[in-house]
């Protein structure tokens, strides 16, 4: 085309030369002269410009020619640094071009986003498509001093492609479900009315599954298990188990009747693997609250929804169970040590001093593994140590020391190695024991062996008690080892205000009939002056974002981990305000404390950041981050908890 026009243009000017000639012929001649410069100077530039052509050729021709001869059938194209387009052979033409035309004349047509050096370094190619087809492209630096060149060929691969896709597509998974609550929910309704309720729900299940080619059945009361493709369960999450929400809005008639529904999800092995990872992912959805799906790709977990706050069981069958398990092991242990998260608080160290007590009446040595300078219950550490347990608390070199291969080691308050008080010396001990009750993530103790958690109570500290009161022995608690754990469980509810439940009212209730005083736990909380100054500060900064208070502690105080989480509570004091962020930079990392009334779950956002915790409190560490960068990922996660929360 462009030959085309280039020779009607030369035809108009040289007509139009000789008009000029017949009017004017010093005119004519002029006009000549111009026109022959201009003839030359394009004689001159297609010249170069075919040299140009072919010594890119003959640079190039190495890539493309077995033994210097034979053309090897490849596609190529090769493109100067800035990605202009300046040469490609015959093959590149027919098999990727075909009848369409380069339209830019830049190699981004064809490779889209991806950089001529990231090719370069790519050993086995990248995958590229363009129309519709699939190639994988190598590149090659051919540049010269004068100009970078790059010299690109195409693989069509799209049949192994499609065969490879499709053989993903096909790979099978299991999915196992289970309703949460259905046990509870039926103690308030009629026999014929049940009946009703778990066929309703059942054809809620069966509606859904049937969108999908799968094989559904009911293996229980209240258990399906679902086997499908690989395919069908990428619809699945990419609705983010939209099953959740249908079974959480369900009503029997108008009355809403709170049931929940956890899935466990198992795929990337054999239909055998596959069902044992699903029976994995169940046991983790259950263990963080239930009404959320857990997919187990081989050891590698992704969670969604986690919503709502699990229901409080009545039963206390599984307490007396663990207590008495728990009872065995100390027994059969030279001595006890009780550890908790890193920078203690009131629900950590009220419960290793629980622990304590049990280990007390039960005939064993037991000491408290803490940090006492870096704990937030320096108050009730001192208490603690100038009167009922003198000589408990110890740091880990000496607990390192005194351990044995019959020591056993219990966890409070956390379940991960790195986020505990000593994780450098986890490796020393053979027996370990969990008590938590936070919402179980990927990284879990899971060589324990015991294991006790209960995402639906209010603290470790609520377990502990139950624990004490189950135990085969009599426990007298000294009255300030229960408030220590009055404590915890006021600290973890906000005064009785959030995550309570009728469990945890009886534990305070056995606690105050010991005699804790509430005056000297309160006290506890108490702040100084300075404090009180130093929090008013951080408040000041709170901004909101998406109905969330964000605020940052611009300086850094003594007491900054304790007054953050205050400043966290404070703040969903606010009208309008679902959740709460502090944060605040100590040891060269951005820390977060969240909180929410448990319309937002928090412990999912801080998970996005690498932490967790608990529904209405958590926390996370960002390393390597400016503060203002540390706002944006917040940001970020909070967008994120909306985008894959959506109702």
């Amino acid at each position: 085309m462009k030959t085309v026009f280039s020779v009607v243009c030369l035809v108009a000017a040289a007509i139009s030369t000789l008009y000029v000639f017949s009017l004017n012929y010093t005119a004519g001649m002029i006009q000549a002269i111009v026109l022959l410069c201009l003839c030359l100077a394009g004689l001159i530039i297609y010249a170069f410009k075919t040299m140009s052509l072919k010594k890119i050729a003959r640079n190039v021709s190495e890539f493309f020619t077995a033994d210097g001869s034979t053309e090897r059938p490849f596609p190529a194209i090769v493109c100067y640094a800035n990605g202009e387009i300046a040469w490609f052979n015959r093959y590149f033409e027919t098999d990727v071009l075909g009848e369409d035309i380069v339209k830019s004349g830049k190699i981004s047509e064809f490779i889209g986003d991806i950089s001529l050096q990231t090719l370069v370094s790519a050993q086995y190619g990248m995958s590229v498509n363009y129309g519709d087809k699939k190639y994988t492209v190598y590149a090659s630096n051919i540049s010269t001093p004068e100009k970078p060149q790059y010299c690109l060929y195409f693989i069509d691969n799209t049949e192994i492609k499609k065969l490879a896709e499709e053989y993903q597509f096909t790979r099978p998974a299991v999915l196992q479900m289970k309703i949460d609550n259905l046990d509870e929910v039926y103690q308030n309704y009629k026999n014929s009315e049940c009946e009703v309720i778990s066929g309703e729900l059942e054809r809620i299940l069966e509606q859904w599954a049937s969108q999908y080619p799968s094989f559904f059945r009911r293996i229980g009361s209240g258990k399906y298990v679902m086997v499908m493709e690989e395919r069908g369960l990428q619809e699945i999450i990419d609705k983010k188990f939209d099953i959740l929400r249908r079974i959480r809005e369900y009503k029997y008639g108008e009355n809403p009747i709170e049931i929940t529904l956890s899935i466990g999800v198992g795929r990337g092995g054999t239909y055998l693997q596959c069902d044992e990872y699903s029976k994995q992912a169940i046991e983790m959805s259950q263990s963080r609250g239930g009404d959320q799906a857990t997919v187990n790709s081989d050891g590698d977990l992704q969670f969604f929804g986690g919503l709502t706050q699990g229901s409080t069981k009545h039963t206390k069958i599984k307490a007396r169970l663990m207590a008495s398990a728990f009872a065995d092991h100390i027994i059969n242990s030279d001595a006890i040590f009780v550890m908790g998260h890193c920078f203690s608080d009131l629900d950590s160290v009220g419960a290793a001093v629980g622990i304590f007590e049990a280990s007390r009446v039960l005939g064993k040595p037991c000491y408290i593994v803490c940090d006492k300078e870096k704990s937030m219950a320096k108050q009730l550490i001192e208490q603690l140590s100038e009167s009922a347990l003198p000589n408990a608390f110890i740091d880990g070199a000496t607990a390192d020391d005194f351990c044995t291969a019959k020591s056993l080691l219990v966890i409070v308050d956390t379940h991960r190695v790195e986020s505990l008080e000593y994780p450098e010396i986890f490796p020393s001990f053979e027996k370990v024991a969990v008590i938590d009750h936070h919402r179980r993530t990927a990284n879990y103790i899971s060589s324990a062996i015991l294991y006790y958690d209960e995402p639906n109570a209010s603290s470790a500290c609520e377990m502990v008690t139950e624990i004490l009161q189950y135990i085969p022995a009599k426990v007298e608690l000294n009255p300030i080892c229960a408030e220590a754990l009055l404590s915890g469980i006021m600290l973890d509810t906000r005064n009785f205000v959030l995550s309570t439940g009728a469990r945890t009212f009886e534990a305070a209730a056995y606690l105050k009939s010991i005699g804790a005083d509430t005056v000297s736990v309160k006290q506890l909380f108490a702040n100084n002056f300075e404090n009180y100054k130093q929090k008013n500060a951080i408040v000041s900064t709170a901004v909101t974002y998406k109905g969330c208070a964000v605020a940052v502690a611009t300086e850094h105080f003594a007491d900054i981990r304790i007054i953050a989480s205050q400043v966290a509570n404070e703040l969903l004091n606010v009208s309008g305000v679902k959740s709460s962020y502090v944060l605040f930079e100590e040891d060269n990392q951005i820390n977060i404390s969240a909180r929410s009334l448990g319309e937002m779950n928090v412990q999912v956002i801080m998970e996005y950041l690498g932490g967790g915790g608990h529904l209405t409190m958590a926390a996370t560490q960002l390393s390597d981050i400016t503060m203002g960068d540390a706002v944006v990922k917040l940001e970020n996660a909070i967008n994120q908890y909306f985008e894959e929360n959506k109702q």
